[in-house]
């Protein structure tokens, strides 16, 4: 009779970061059989200097790390999905308007659901990544939870579901990052030192108006309008190389500061105005997720009171949110902005993470721009 068990499998994501690498090495030391795992998502063309993640340079310094921890390593190449699911969706969502937050899309579609559904195959019983997020179970539902690092990551996860959920494994979800960095350098990790990513990595710290011209986003000149009086003020190289809330760059001077209150991708005009305009009591979201099917249905039959996050760095605000066909109405306890159209908005129940999706344009600045727009001559 054979007992001896076999020892868990987990495919680890190793970014070429010190908290992926350390993700591994905690792994190893708790007796799992750890692969690790890289992606390819697109074509480096500068020296990566650590402030990007998942460049060709990169991958050598996650091989680097297998290599000391002598584990196995692979390269996934994903450079048609990153590109399909990523990249167009960036320029697209600016050329509608709207401000993407692509390390949401890449999170769950990336690096959990496909990297999930490629590893079950090859025989993984887990993946794990360096996020810092951590898991709970209640009531036979798994969800993602925030950490108490102050490098709390759980609003980018919030379209994973439950049974994704059950398969991942966050090694440094509830650390924080100085501790994280002290034990890949007391076992002498070649990343210990790497400063952290902060860019959209495939941006490779360019300005992101560069990144759209340079896939073939040409200037569109058009008009600013005030946002209270109507009047145009001055003009605009394209609307897409603006955002929601912006303040400095807009071009025109008027003896107090202006916000870009509202873009109107359709007729090329960005709208600016004081900051109060921004504040906004209600919204949509759309492209809706859950992280489980009951979840959705409370949702459904009646406003839920929750804590909203409409950016990574919001701290969150008290909302009642319901599920209108195919889109959630979101009710502020309190006026609140920017509300960032593109956007994700993440839904909280007290440290869990139960849905989320992305911000659609909010109806009162529609409404308002609408009937300045119609006056406008032809």
């Amino acid at each position: 009779m054979n007992l001896i068990r076999k020892r868990p499998v987990v495919f680890v994501a190793m970014s070429g970061g010190v908290d992926s690498s350390t993700s591994a090495l905690l792994l190893k030391q708790a007796g799992y059989e750890v692969v690790g795992v890289t992606f390819m998502l697109y074509e480096s063309k500068t020296k990566g200097e650590g402030r990007t993640c998942c460049s060709a340079y990169d991958i050598g310094d996650a091989e680097r790390v297998a290599l000391k921890l002598k584990i196995p390593f692979y390269v996934m190449d994903m450079r048609e999905e990153f590109r399909k699911y990523i990249i167009d969706n960036f320029i697209s969502e600016y050329k509608a308007g709207r401000t993407p937050v692509p390390c949401v899309h890449c999170n769950n579609i990336i690096k959990f659901d496909l990297f999930i559904r490629k590893a079950e195959l090859l025989g993984a019983d887990f993946v794990a990544t360096g996020h810092y997020a951590l898991k709970k179970r209640e009531k036979g539902i798994n969800f993602i939870s925030k950490s108490p690092s102050k490098k709390d990551q759980s609003y980018f996860l919030f379209g994973l579901k439950s049974y994704q959920i059950e398969k991942i494994l966050f090694p440094v979800g509830g650390m924080e990052k100085d501790k994280v960095r002290k034990i890949a350098e007391d076992y002498e990790l070649p990343t210990a030192k790497k400063p952290e990513s902060q860019d959209i990595c495939f941006t490779e710290g360019k300005d992101w108006r560069d990144v759209i011209k340079s896939f073939g986003v040409k200037e569109k000149p058009g008009k600013i309008i005030d946002f209270e009086s109507g009047a145009v003020i001055g003009t605009h190289p394209g609307y897409f190389f603006f955002t929601v809330g912006q303040r400095r760059g807009i071009g025109v001077a008027r003896g107090r500061p202006l916000y870009v209150i509202h873009i109107d991708s359709e007729n090329n005009i960005i709208f600016v105005g004081d900051k109060k305009n921004l504040a906004i009591k209600e919204f949509y979201v759309e492209n809706l997720s859950f992280v489980d099917e009951e979840i959705e249905k409370d949702f459904e039959k009646d406003y839920v009171r929750c804590v909203v996050k409409v950016r990574y760095t919001h701290e969150g605000s008290t909302a009642f949110v319901r599920k209108i066909g195919s889109m959630a109405h979101v009710i502020f306890e309190k006026e609140y902005g920017p509300v960032v159209p593109g956007q994700a908005c993440v839904f909280y129940s007290e440290d869990k993470v139960i849905g989320g999706g992305f911000i659609a344009k909010p109806q009162k600045h529609i409404h308002i721009t609408e009937s300045i727009t119609s006056q406008l001559p032809k």
